[in-house]
């Protein structure tokens, strides 16, 4: 039975809250099963798995099935993918950290390790997103991660603001951070970086489609 009006809405709400609640659950979850340090990324992983499907639609599918499936699956690759993220980060963060301040040479080499720490920030918010929509190998993933995010700059950017919006409600209400923090997060991430495969999908088929017809008419 389908509710109409205040009524409906009010339980399309509550089903979404109920849903973001359970995800973050399983994620906290299975994060502790990998003792945090194995199960973040896997957890992760599964956790974006699952808010993708919500965000194409796919609202009848067995979460917690699929959660434990992909978890299981990606236990390794995604770990791998795990450790380069954060051996990168540690280097940038080491770099900005010991490069002294004063200095044009020195200043200079800032400003190039701080546009590399930019880069590496538009990476993240789109690894998990490009993992889980697409099926290729793992340097593809880093490298088209970061040309997604940097080839739509303003997707990104409000991507950026819609994070910080929501870290600034989290720290006024810290009490709903174990129910909704992460897949929250999730869900802004995933159906923000949607819009960017849609476009830059469409973008492709577009161009694929030109060619098409150019070859047509030069064959004619």
């Amino acid at each position: 039975m389908k509710l109409g009006g205040l009524s409906g809405e009010f339980f399309k709400i509550s089903e979404w809250i109920s849903r973001l609640a359970y995800v973050n659950f399983l994620w906290l979850v299975f994060s502790l099963a990998g003792l945090i340090f194995f199960g973040i990324m896997p957890a992760t992983v599964a956790l974006f798995t699952i808010i993708r499907k919500w965000v194409l639609g796919q609202n009848d599918i067995p979460v917690f099935s699929l959660f434990w499936k992909t978890y299981r699956k990606e236990f390794m690759k995604s770990n791998l993918l795990g450790a380069i993220l954060a051996i990168c980060g540690y280097m940038l963060y080491v770099d900005l950290a010991l490069i002294p301040t004063e200095g044009i040479f020195y200043t200079a080499i800032r400003f190039g390790v701080l546009v590399i720490s930019i880069s590496f920030l538009i990476l993240l918010l789109f690894i998990f997103p490009v993992y889980v929509h697409y099926n290729w190998k793992l340097t593809m993933y880093l490298k088209y991660a970061f040309i997604l995010g940097a080839s739509y700059p303003h997707f990104t950017f409000g991507m950026m603001i819609c994070l910080f919006l929501l870290y600034f409600a989290l720290t006024i209400v810290p009490g709903v951070i174990p129910f909704f923090s992460v897949s929250l997060l999730a869900f802004i991430v995933m159906w923000m970086a949607n819009h960017v495969f849609t476009k830059a999908e469409n973008l492709a088929l577009n161009k694929n489609s030109t060619g098409n017809k150019v070859e047509s008419t030069l064959s004619d």
